[in-house]
């Protein structure tokens, strides 16, 4: 991978590691989760439509992608900010990784293999002790909602190059743009009834906050990961996902005050070091080559 993209990569990830954390104080106090995904589409959409106006994904494809990638991902990932500790969620964002590698065995994009098989397993095994033995009901959902977010992003992530007609920032242009409907009709079913009190209470830094989230999380990291994404192997780019525990981590301790206990700290090692057998590729040493006679 060329020095550029590997720069471009950590670039996503600086933004989305505290993006994540910094979104949970807006969803708790101002927008209701899946207005706020509403309100971010509609902004990126209007951001970068007049420059990419058209793709040429077919209309169906885009649909899907949209729903699955944005629509459902989105609104499923900002419920479990509500209802989880910030540093948790992300953590356990990083299950996308060993799930697109199971994505793409089954897309035959890759052979099932021990290493990667083993170190999914020892993701599990990092994520059951990040939980431990939820206290509320709500902690059982906002597990659920990350495990519906990772899955539909996942298995996203791994069609998007087989399917898409168009890469980079013109791609997820048109997929913003059929997510905002999508997402409007959702926001009305779901939290139709208290739609307007709702918006007519956000504060100004509430809609800049929101502004914030979808230029810095959503359009500009967004638009340069399916570029890379189109350029790149799913093994070879995802691993770059890591980083982001690095930083929303350290977010949500320094920044929102969220204590750092033992089975996080625990549970986040042995995330990584799955992640780390899933995405370290080994090569036996090549047997010299005897000099001619």
């Amino acid at each position: 991978m060329p020095l550029l993209h590997i720069a471009l990569a950590v670039f996503i990830q600086i933004l989305w590691g505290p993006i994540y954390t910094l979104a949970k104080p807006a969803v708790e106090d101002w927008f209701p989760p899946v207005l706020l995904v509403t309100i971010v589409y509609a902004v990126v959409a209007a951001i970068l439509t007049p420059f990419y106006p058209r793709a040429k994904t077919p209309r169906k494809t885009l649909f899907l992608l949209a729903f699955f990638g944005g629509t459902l991902q989105s609104t499923a990932v900002y419920y479990a900010l509500m209802l989880l500790p910030a540093s948790t969620a992300v953590l356990l964002m990083q299950l996308s990784v060993p799930i697109a590698i199971i994505a793409s065995w089954f897309l035959g994009r890759d052979k099932p293999n021990f290493k990667n098989g083993f170190g999914a397993l020892l993701c599990l095994v990092g994520v059951a002790v990040v939980i431990g033995k939820p206290d509320a009901t709500s902690d059982y959902l906002g597990i659920l909602a990350m495990l519906v977010w990772v899955s539909s992003w996942a298995t996203t992530l791994a069609v998007i190059p087989i399917v898409a007609k168009d890469h980079g920032t013109r791609l997820y242009a048109a997929i913003a743009r059929y997510a905002t409907p999508q997402m409007i009709v959702m926001a009305l079913l779901v939290e139709g009834e208290n739609l307007m009190p709702t918006i007519t209470a956000i504060p100004f830094q509430g809609w800049l906050g929101v502004i914030g989230i979808a230029v810095f999380g959503f359009a500009l990291p967004c638009s340069i990961w399916y570029w890379l994404l189109m350029r790149h192997r799913i093994d070879e780019l995802t691993p770059f996902t890591l980083l982001m525990p690095v930083f929303g981590v350290a977010t949500a301790t320094f920044q929102l005050g969220e204590k750092l206990s033992e089975g996080l700290v625990l549970g986040g090692i042995i995330i990584l070091a799955g992640l780390g057998i899933v995405v370290w590729r080994w090569k036996p040493k090549s047997e010299p080559i005897p000099p001619a006679q």
